[in-house]
């Protein structure tokens, strides 16, 4: 009587234990990243070219209303715009409170037109954002903690200032008076910055 053996199957190798580890490490860390970059898309909106992360509002208040030419004493007609701006009986404002992952930082730019020297115009670009900051002081003295001073000195214009050879019209003479004013200015960015990077 014959006798039937069932022929043997070859066994299928999973192979070294390291590389099955290394394999489901290396797909935990893809769906990780897949992860990170579904929560990122769309979230660049209102993100700041110069500094934190978020920019919340930002205003650009005319130079010409709020100092005297050439000065950076604030008029009293600056010192009225500051308080109708900040100014606030509830304290919400000027609220400063900070949480574990973020701080508030208000960014004070002064801006000058491209007139004089540059090295005047720096000068006169933080005395005016700096007299910014104490009459903002004046609504909340925690402000200092939370703010940054620039100078810009017509680096940054908001208007190109036109450029005429020779005699100019009374519409180029405007149009050059027009640019420059815009251009001297107090901008000021309200600011969320990522606490984790200021450490």
């Amino acid at each position: 009587m014959q006798s039937f053996v069932a022929p043997r199957t070859a066994k299928k190798s999973r192979g070294e234990p390291w590389q099955v580890i290394y394999t489901d490490l290396m797909t935990i860390i893809m769906v990780f990243f897949v992860i990170l970059w579904s929560l990122n898309q769309g979230q660049d909106v209102g993100v700041s070219e110069t500094i934190g992360d978020e920019t919340k509002r930002m205003i650009s208040l005319p130079g010409d209303v709020l100092f005297p030419a050439g000065r950076s004493e604030l008029s009293e007609e600056g010192g009225e715009v500051f308080r109708q701006i900040f100014y606030d009986e509830s304290g919400q404002v000027l609220n400063l409170e900070n949480n574990e992952l973020t701080k508030r930082l208000l960014v004070i730019h002064g801006h000058t037109d491209g007139d004089g020297d540059k090295d005047d115009n720096f000068q006169l670009g933080f005395r005016r954002a700096y007299a910014a900051f104490s009459q903002i002081r004046t609504y909340n003295p925690l402000i200092a903690d939370h703010a940054i001073i620039c100078s810009h000195a017509d680096n940054s214009p908001m208007l190109e200032v036109p450029r005429f050879e020779g005699d100019i019209s009374p519409a180029q003479r405007q149009a050059l008076n027009e640019a420059k004013g815009q251009n001297r200015r107090i901008t000021i960015e309200d600011t969320i910055v990522n606490k984790l990077e200021l450490e």
